[in-house]
């Protein structure tokens, strides 16, 4: 099953087939940690981000469109995840933020929280295109392609989304 095309792979595992299902979960398990890796930058916060990503995923099958590319699917949920991830983390560290001393990195953590906050605080479509756009390194026109949407509705998205974080985090951060 190693050649398989992934719609078949999928037909294969929405019936049941554990063989099929580990062929995807094999094929596309370092796609989803590393887009998780990449939002969170923290290793255990990445393996439970992308983890639930194939979970949801796998349970999702039943919905996926087979007309499309799987990869950017799960990529796009593994991203979703990291973000929520990201949101739980910070609501941890707060707790213990007020016992920091403050120095730099302190600050600099702060910062990146609030950046992390901000982006995860916009709509879905903004937020995955700054996500995949800045965080992901994508240009433009793969983030299209990802998305499925005309680069310049991404370019748009894009400068909407950088428009609300800069309302967020105040005029004079220049974050992104």
């Amino acid at each position: 099953m190693r050649r398989t095309p992934d719609q078949e792979l999928i037909a294969f595992a929405r019936k049941g087939s554990a063989e099929a299902a580990g062929v995807l979960f094999d094929r596309y398990w370092p796609m989803a940690w590393a887009a998780a890796y990449v939002v969170t930058a923290d290793r255990a916060l990445a393996d439970d981000a992308a983890q639930d990503a194939i979970q949801r995923a796998f349970a999702g099958l039943h919905r996926f469109d087979v007309t499309r590319p799987f990869g950017p699917w799960l990529k796009r949920i593994a991203v979703n995840r990291a973000i929520d991830q990201l949101r739980s983390a910070r609501r941890r560290e707060q707790a213990e933020l007020h016992s920091w001393s403050v120095d730099e990195r302190a600050v600099e953590e702060v910062r990146f929280w609030a950046v992390a906050d901000a982006v995860a605080a916009l709509g879905e479509g903004k937020r995955l295109v700054v996500v995949l756009h800045y965080w992901l390194d994508l240009p433009l026109e793969e983030v299209a392609g990802v998305l499925g949407l005309p680069v310049g509705t991404v370019a748009s998205r894009l400068s909407r989304a950088l428009a609300e974080l800069r309302v967020a985090l105040g005029e004079e951060e220049h974050v992104l």
